[in-house]
């Protein structure tokens, strides 16, 4: 009997977040952002840097191998974005994508180019709620 009751609670948790779409996890913030943004683009352009998979696609498989990781990552930043309340949530959102492309073996590296204004919007955001808070 409680195997069934434990699995009806774990059946039902997901229920229980799935109405409030404006969760925010505890370490999600403006500087997690930040960081990830800049690590992902840092990483696109090491990426494009040593593989060109145009001219040769064998090194598509490699890149992979080195960097399939980044996906996920990237995928997660994005997340970060959607999650947090600002004003320019969008623009985060889309810059989370641009880093995606950016960083993926197969992406452009002209996505990288979109995230450093980004980077400099979230700097601006952050200061001035730290100077609010003051």
């Amino acid at each position: 009997m409680k195997i069934s009751s434990l699995l009806l609670f774990l059946c039902m948790c997901p229920a229980v977040f799935a109405g409030n779409l404006n969760y925010q996890f505890s370490g999600d913030s403006l500087q997690k952002l930040y960081a990830e943004l800049h690590y992902l683009r840092e990483v696109g352009i090491e990426i494009h840097q040593k593989y060109d998979v145009k001219k040769n696609p064998d090194q598509l498989r490699f890149c992979k191998g080195e960097y399939g990781f980044i996906s996920t990552r990237a995928k997660s930043t994005i997340g970060i974005a959607n999650r947090l309340t600002s004003p320019h949530k969008d623009e985060y959102i889309a810059a989370g994508w641009k880093a995606y492309e950016c960083s993926q073996c197969s992406g452009s590296i002209e996505a990288c180019d979109a995230v450093p204004p980004v980077l400099e919007t979230i700097k601006a955001e952050f200061k001035e709620k730290q100077n609010a808070t003051e």
